[in-house]
């Protein structure tokens, strides 16, 4: 019997062994036919994503499925909203920013020729990620989808409704290895009357499993400093059932508050599709309280201290009043 180190290179070296013959112009027109079915029905076995929490919600929802209407200075035009009403913000039930409606709505209107150049200007390669079943495809770079991100959040939540939007918050951190280091936030989103920001976003496009697996770990750096209701990696990728057998966060890191959204799309942006792993509302709500309760008992400490000191006042006031009658007498 093969064990999984085995079958992983017998998988490469067959595959290998397609793209051989798939670019061999003395391959005769059935071995091509053959290799091309081979190639389209594949799918990656290397590949293990981790499952989602019990008590997460893993959604998947196709974003666009028609293509988006002409770009416009205004988001209400894009979505339909006269340009004189501000567009309302997705809220949950507890009266918080539903992050991830606002990330679905902001998908929608990014602009579909801007990610389409992604592909020829500012790209990069996939190298040994699968996409259209072939290694080493031309894809968006993650600048592409931060710059739509940013200008759309901007426009939207900024302009219509006065939240601050950050892109590459600069953080100061001495880290694990105990040198000092420059910590670069992607994006967050935050009220201005807040003293924390309502979530914290770190893109990622077409990543690798070690990348990704980077990434969920970082982004834990930022919210030491940031201290986010919410935290989000939002990874844009062309591969191969990203949606369909999408990966996850281990399970400690879900339990912390990790949420995920993989966005696929085709090359012209005219077809997205999402998957998201996050936390329940209840256990949004719960984290919530928690930190009601904590504040209140904060709040609580205070006032004892404070009453301590007014009897402290109390007592100095009758020995001064003491003194002042014994002053008094002749």
């Amino acid at each position: 019997m093969f064990g999984p180190t085995e079958k992983n290179e017998a998988h490469t070296v067959f595959y290998n062994t397609l793209y051989i013959f798939r670019d061999d112009p003395m391959a005769s027109q059935e071995i091509l036919e053959v290799v091309r079915n081979l190639l389209l029905n594949k799918k990656v076995s290397g590949k293990k994503g981790r499952k989602p929490l019990a008590d997460t919600s893993n959604l998947q929802e196709e974003i666009i499925k028609k293509p988006a209407p002409p770009k416009s200075d205004f988001i209400g035009k894009v979505l339909d909203i006269p340009v004189d009403l501000p567009v309302d913000i997705p809220l949950r039930n507890d009266g918080s920013i539903d992050v991830l409606d606002i990330l679905k709505t902001t998908v929608r209107d990014f602009d579909q020729g801007t990610i389409a150049l992604g592909f020829f200007r500012s790209y990069k390669s996939s190298n040994h990620i699968y996409v259209n079943s072939e290694h080493f495809i031309k894809v968006p770079r993650e600048s592409t989808y931060d710059a739509e991100m940013y200008q759309v959040l901007a426009n939207w939540l900024r302009k219509f409704h006065g939240f601050e939007i950050t892109g590459q918050w600069h953080l100061e951190q001495v880290c694990d290895d105990g040198d000092y280091h420059h910590l670069y936030c992607d994006l967050t989103i935050k009220k201005p009357d807040s003293s924390h920001p309502e979530a914290l976003l770190e893109l990622l496009a077409t990543a690798s499993i070690s990348k990704l697996n980077g990434h969920f770990e970082q982004v834990f750096k930022y919210i030491q400093q940031l201290c986010p209701q919410e935290i989000w990696i939002v990874h844009f990728s062309h591969e191969d059932f990203v949606v369909s057998d999408p990966y996850w966060p281990c399970e400690k890191l879900q339990e912390k508050g990790l949420n995920v959204v993989h966005f696929w799309h085709d090359k012209e942006f005219k077809n997205v599709r999402m998957s998201a792993s996050m936390q329940p509302e209840i256990d949004l709500l719960r984290q919530h309280i928690a930190k009601l309760e904590t504040e209140n008992n904060k709040i609580k400490a205070e006032n004892v201290e404070l009453k301590a000191k007014v009897e402290k006042l109390k007592d100095k006031q009758l020995q001064i009043e003491l003194a002042k009658n014994l002053l008094s007498v002749p």
